[in-house]
């Protein structure tokens, strides 16, 4: 390539990176000169509030397909052995224990399922 078109192409690059980063939203700064510049805003990340819940409603939603899936008796009776095991057994016990909303959710589920 000549050395012209190497130039455009990088400049062409720049100017698609800098209008993708500026589809987030700009703001318009002036400089000292008195000059009228555009920045692009910073991207924000997710809450760690909407972290956590979207990790919670997942977590919610696994326990619910397996107890859909084997059934509350057959799901009891495979975490009956974890609640005597290792304290890292016991742990995993408590968590996967089936609650009001679990159990509320299988049924949704069930249906679906079978």
């Amino acid at each position: 390539m000549s050395a012209n078109v190497q130039k455009f192409d990088k400049r062409l690059t720049r100017i698609v990176r800098k209008h993708r980063s500026m589809s987030n939203g700009y703001g318009f700064r002036v400089d000292r000169t008195g000059l009228i510049t555009i920045k692009p805003k910073r991207a924000k990340g997710a809450a760690p509030l909407t972290i956590l819940f979207s990790v919670l409603c997942i977590g919610v939603l696994f326990k619910a397909v397996a107890v859909a899936n084997f059934g509350p008796e057959k799901y009891a009776s495979k975490l009956a052995p974890m609640r005597n095991g290792t304290v890292v057994e016991q742990a995993g016990a408590w968590l996967m224990e089936p609650g009001v909303v679990t159990m509320y959710v299988s049924q949704a589920l069930s249906d679906v399922i079978r």
